[in-house]
């Protein structure tokens, strides 16, 4: 029976549709879907706002969300194509983690809202479920999949980083060049906003006081990264006023460095030796066809 035909109490039944014929189809087989963000492949079909998508693929799939573009034909429609994040929907190690992956849409939501009309940022479409979202696929390839980016670039990337900063909000994600996309007329966008975190005028003003100054130190390590991207992939670009903040390592980002570094190691390393066990295998992988140097990392070639 094709998986894709049935229809998920984890998610509406309007992303659930049968497979039409010659529709490429995942398997199944998942020995450890506790380190994927799903157990089971992500729908063929969805409707959303009236329009029939179909999924072209899966940009990846971690703990926390699988990722995947979605087109619809219709003419009608002002979003050609989508992409559908689907935040994880099960237990792990059983912990109720799908409420935290439903929390998690929920903050994206509310950060795609406030930056609503910011230039560079993807439009939100819809809330498809309690842990999965569309919002507007911008065409374009991941920063680390580019030797070098466009002149210019990386200082049309600040100003949509100031724009975000001017409402508040922090994107904290800013040292993974896969979040930052050069579109095809070689202007920057900033996709995935996770982690990001925003000021909140309603909280307590102790406790107000504090998230905004969480959320400008974050906003100074947006530039560090942006600036940092920049000395590395950009140098003749880069002025000396800049090239001296993308090295200003302060107390926490020292302290982070220092923590991070063995997390990592030691997360690769379980996860390498689950791969060569042949227990760590994506319920999406016959679809993510494309580099993902996070995986790689662990897994000796993209696709498996």
């Amino acid at each position: 029976m094709n998986p894709l035909r049935r229809t998920s109490p984890r998610i509406s039944p309007r992303l659930s549709g049968p497979a039409e014929p010659g529709t490429k189809v995942m398997s199944g087989k998942a020995t450890d879907t506790q380190m994927f963000a799903l157990k089971d492949p992500v729908p063929d079909r969805l409707t959303v706002r009236g329009s029939e998508y179909s999924l072209q693929r899966v940009f990846k799939h971690d703990f926390w969300a699988a990722t995947c573009m979605y087109s619809t034909p219709d003419s009608d429609s002002d979003c050609p194509g989508i992409v559908v994040k689907f935040g994880r929907d099960h237990p792990f190690a059983g912990l109720p983690f799908q409420m935290v992956g439903r929390w998690l849409t929920s903050r994206e939501e509310y950060i795609y809202h406030r930056l609503d009309g910011v230039d560079g940022i993807p439009r939100w479409i819809d809330r498809l479920s309690p842990s999965s979202c569309a919002i507007e696929y911008i065409e374009g390839k991941p920063l680390d999949h580019c030797e070098k980016p466009p002149g210019g670039f990386f200082d049309k990337l600040k100003t949509i980083f100031e724009d975000l900063h001017s409402r508040g909000v922090a994107y904290v994600d800013s040292n993974k060049r896969s979040n930052i996309l050069v579109k095809e007329n070689g202007d920057p966008a900033l996709i995935d906003f996770q982690i990001s975190l925003a000021t909140n005028s309603t909280w307590f003003p102790p406790f107000r006081n504090i998230l905004s100054s969480i959320v400008h130190s974050l906003q100074k390590k947006d530039i560090y990264h942006l600036l940092k991207h920049k000395r590395r992939m950009s140098p003749d670009e880069l002025t000396p006023e800049e090239d001296l903040v993308s090295r200003k390592r302060r107390g926490v980002h020292f302290l982070h460095r220092k923590l991070a570094k063995p997390y990592r190691r030691m997360r690769r390393n379980f996860l390498r030796k689950r791969h060569e066990e042949g227990r760590l295998v994506s319920p999406t992988s016959e679809l993510e066809d494309h580099v993902q140097p996070e995986k790689e990392s662990w897994r000796d070639s993209p696709g498996e």
